[in-house]
């Protein structure tokens, strides 16, 4: 007998983020997903970036870096993340979703400043994840559940 699993995918906050006048949006804001269907996330910038990383913390908490793309687009297996820096945005495409992306995604980005002038900033949501030693905001951040 064949099961149809289901996932849903939903942002768990509606904050936006704000470091040093930059806003970090992620949306959409709620999404729910057949497995096997297709979902795209789109994080916005209010300024220029240096560089930009999408991650995923599984449900066991493990942080994983999707990737890092200051530009361009790439792939990986089912995941593809595109960042236009001219208008601001990234998007982290997942294509025949699986239970095995239950977790929370999120992007960081790292402004442009100068050197001594930037610290990093942790999202306090999450409490005390482990990040690359950038300057990083956070914003919204959204889960994948198996229903």
């Amino acid at each position: 007998m064949k099961r149809t699993l289901g996932a849903l995918l939903g942002l768990l906050s509606a904050q936006v983020c704000c470091v040093r006048g930059i806003q970090v949006e992620q949306s959409p804001p709620d999404l729910i997903l057949q497995e096997g269907a297709n979902s795209t996330l789109r994080c916005n910038f209010s300024a220029t970036v240096n560089n930009l990383q999408w991650f995923h913390q599984n449900p066991w908490g493990q942080l994983i870096n999707l990737f890092y793309i200051p530009s361009g687009t790439k792939q990986n297996g089912r995941l593809s993340a595109t960042t236009v820096t001219k208008e601001r945005y990234s998007l982290l495409h997942i294509s025949s979703s699986q239970t095995t992306d239950s977790g929370i995604y999120f992007c960081a980005v790292e402004s442009q400043c100068s050197p001594g002038t930037c610290s990093l900033y942790t999202n306090p949501q999450l409490g005390s994840v482990p990040l690359p030693a950038t300057t990083t905001s956070r914003g919204h951040h959204s889960s994948i559940c198996t229903v």
